[in-house]
Formats: structure tokens, sequence, C-alpha cells
């Protein structure tokens, strides 16, 4: 986790960018879909700054610049494909022998775990797009626990896609800088 010191640096830093790439939409735009992808992969979301804000400073400074379905795909596209990405991750863990390296006290919760996500899975995998720390470790857990693949899919895909929608909702209603 980032010290407030270091988020602000990285905050300002990230600003900087986007103020100097807003002339240019298409980096702008590649700018936007890679840090939708970042905020979405277990490793790399710890050390960028907040998506929510980050994301609608990219929105904005790009609001007349660049099509709103372009923003919404570039959003679409990398928090989907992030999310894929920890699934898959998720998935490599675990692919030989399902648990075996865990210690056998989390073998039932494990098992538990699985058989809740199954059954309430997708529903959780849709709503943790909107909430941060669960919008990487969700589909991480997903891929450990072998839900199924087209389902995992499908739901990252539609959340992704909401949750676009919900970020250029909000980016409409604020000023452009």
């Amino acid at each position: 986790m980032l010290t407030p010191l270091s988020e602000g640096a990285l905050m300002g830093e990230l600003t900087q960018i986007i103020a100097k790439y807003g002339p240019h939409p298409e980096l702008l735009l590649l700018i936007i879909f890679l840090f939708s992808l970042g905020k979405s992969v277990i490793v790399v979301s710890s050390v960028l700054p907040p998506a929510s804000v980050t994301l609608l400073m990219g929105i904005l400074a790009g609001k007349h610049a660049l099509p709103a379905g372009h923003l919404w795909a570039a959003i679409t596209l990398g928090a989907a494909l992030g999310s894929l990405l920890s699934f898959h991750c998720g998935a490599l863990l675990c692919r030989n022998k399902p648990m075996a390296w865990l210690p056998v006290r989390f073998h039932a919760p494990l098992r538990k775990a699985q058989l809740a996500l199954q059954q309430k899975g997708m529903p959780l995998l849709f709503a943790s797009r909107f909430l941060a720390v669960l919008r990487y470790t969700v589909p991480l857990v997903a891929g450990m626990l072998a839900l199924p693949r087209k389902q995992v899919y499908l739901t990252t895909t539609l959340s992704a896609a909401l949750w676009a929608v919900a970020l250029l909702a909000v980016a409409h209603l604020l000023p452009s800088f």
C-alpha cells in the first residue's frame, strides 16, 4: 500500500502526464486503457493511485477531443482484460493440485468459499468491480477456485462495461479542465 505522501506524489505525476498528453487524444486513450487495465490487476493496482479519480481526470481531459464511445471502449476493455488476467493468475496458482500448496487449515474454508462462489459467485464478481480492493481480489479467487470460465468472462465484461458507463456519467456532470 502506498503512503499518503507517495500516493500524492504519484497522483501529481499522473496529473502531469494527463495534461501533457491531453492534446494528443490517441495517447490519452492509451493511458486511460492502461490505467483501467492496471487497476484490475492484483500487483499493479497496489502502486497506482485511486482508479475513479484518475480515470475521471483522464476522461475530463479528453472529453471534447475523444468520442464517448472510444472512452467507454478503452475503460471497458482495460478493466475486463485486467480482471481476466487476475482470474487466470488465480487459476495458475492452483493449476496442478488445487489448494495443495496451502496449509491444511485453509482447505475446509476454501471449499466452503468455493461452494458459495459457485452458487452466488457471479453477482459477487459483478459487484466487486465497484469496490476498490475487491476489483482484483475476487477475480483472483474465482480463478483459484476454478469458477466456470465462460460465466466469469461474461460477468467481468458486463461489470466493466457498466463501470465505464458510470464513470462517463459522472464525468459528464463535471466541468472539463
